[in-house]
């Protein structure tokens, strides 16, 4: 394999790992365990397993005080983002407007790219851009919609900008001379604490407990699936991910991270039974070239 294709090919990975986090959920959900939970437990045992290779590995994970700012910023920004969404959906919101918004991440991408890190936006980009909203626009039915939410809307849409601005930090933080594990302990680390808070946060919000509870009498195949969930998406997809971001245009990383959804939709399809029709298949197929188009531009 080139070694130009390996960052690409890593990203790929990355994102049908991170899209295993939907079939998870869904798994968890039809098994009592709430949102807030999920969210937690997810970034807390990914930490777990960063320590026990530090324990191994003896690898020092302190930091200098003035680099903590920037992991405490990062980690909020990725606690908002999932707090967010969870908020969208206990509001009311439609699934398909939360999907199409929050996967607006390619374009707000390309804009903050170009901005903050001065990114070349060539035309084949701007043609990847566009044709991966079309897939995203097909994959979520928004045409089925029969109402708005507009708190939801206003909500969804901020999480397709965390979700950029999540993705461009990461990238920044990659470029720096630090052992990839120590970064990634340190904003999971902030990430996990704000989600705490965020989560008590979110009963003001709703009462609901498939949201807000915490449950520890859960049987041991679920709590295998909680593990699961911090292990795969989490500690894995977060490697490739982190490990792989630096080497490649922000753009392409935005579009390429759009096999989350595709992976998301495969794995509903064959483990929880879920349909698929011709609007997903025809997204999904819009989306797979735009990846093959920024790999191969």
């Amino acid at each position: 394999m080139p070694e130009g294709l390996k960052p690409y090919i890593a990203l790929i990975l990355a994102g049908c790992f991170f899209g295993t986090i939907s079939t998870f959920s869904a798994i968890l959900r039809d098994n009592g365990v709430s949102s807030f939970q999920q969210s937690f437990s997810r970034i807390f045992f990914a930490l777990i397993y960063i320590l026990i290779i530090f324990y191994y590995k003896k690898l020092n994970f302190f930091i200098n005080f003035r680099e903590l700012k920037y992991y405490v910023i990062l980690g909020f920004v990725m606690s908002l983002l999932g707090f967010f969404e969870i908020t969208a959906v206990a509001v009311g919101t439609p699934v398909a407007i939360v999907v199409l918004l929050i996967y607006t991440q390619p374009v707000w991408t390309t804009i903050f790219g170009k901005v903050f890190l001065k990114e070349n936006v060539n035309t084949i980009k701007k043609l990847a851009v566009s044709i991966s909203f079309v897939g995203v626009f097909l994959i979520s039915h928004v045409w089925n919609i029969s109402s708005l939410h507009y708190l939801g809307f206003s909500i969804s849409l901020i999480c397709g900008i965390l979700l950029s601005i999540d993705f461009i930090m990461i990238k920044e933080l990659s470029l720096k001379p630090k052992h990839f594990l120590v970064s990634i302990f340190w904003f999971y680390l902030f990430q996990t604490l704000f989600t705490v808070v965020l989560g008590y946060l979110s009963r003001i919000v709703t009462d609901d407990e498939i949201i807000t509870s915490f449950n520890f009498s859960l049987s041991l195949e679920i709590w295998i699936i909680i593990l699961l969930s911090a292990l795969i998406p989490m500690f894995f997809g977060m490697i490739l991910f982190y490990t792989s971001v630096k080497h490649v245009s922000i753009v392409s990383v935005g579009v390429i991270l759009l096999m989350e959804p595709i992976s998301g939709i495969v794995y509903g399809y064959f483990i929880l039974g879920e349909s698929v029709d011709f609007f997903t298949i025809v997204g999904g197929v819009l989306i797979l070239l735009t990846t093959l188009l920024v790999i191969k531009r």
